[in-house]
């Protein structure tokens, strides 16, 4: 499983939503990933961009059912997801591909 970050932009009609029945949208969020499978570490709000920001493991798979899902409803303009490995995951990314750099030809080489 891997680790992502997800930020999602609510629209304008979301906003409208949350005003006219407040609601802790975390929750919703968190009961949304437990029901697919996900592990939830982090569900946070964005004053900055209007975004429910998710810190969230899983797969690709989970991730494409969670955009498709929550992009259906029309309460979200955008979904950015990135994935996060360690720092001592990339540590080691970094050692194996110095090891195998030299076998490498780059075409402007």
């Amino acid at each position: 499983m891997a680790l992502y970050l997800v930020r999602s932009r609510y629209t304008p009609s979301a906003f409208q939503g949350m005003l006219a029945a407040p609601s802790d949208r975390g929750e919703a969020a968190k009961a949304l990933f437990k029901s697919m499978g996900f592990k939830t570490h982090e569900v946070l709000f964005s004053i900055s961009n209007g975004s429910i920001v998710c810190l969230i493991e899983g797969t690709a798979e989970q991730i494409t059912e969670a955009q498709m899902i929550t992009m259906s409803t029309g309460a979200f303009a955008e979904i950015q997801v990135e994935e996060l490995i360690s720092t001592k995951a990339m540590k080691a990314a970094m050692t194996s591909a110095g090891a195998k750099a030299a076998k490498y030809k780059a075409p402007n080489k």
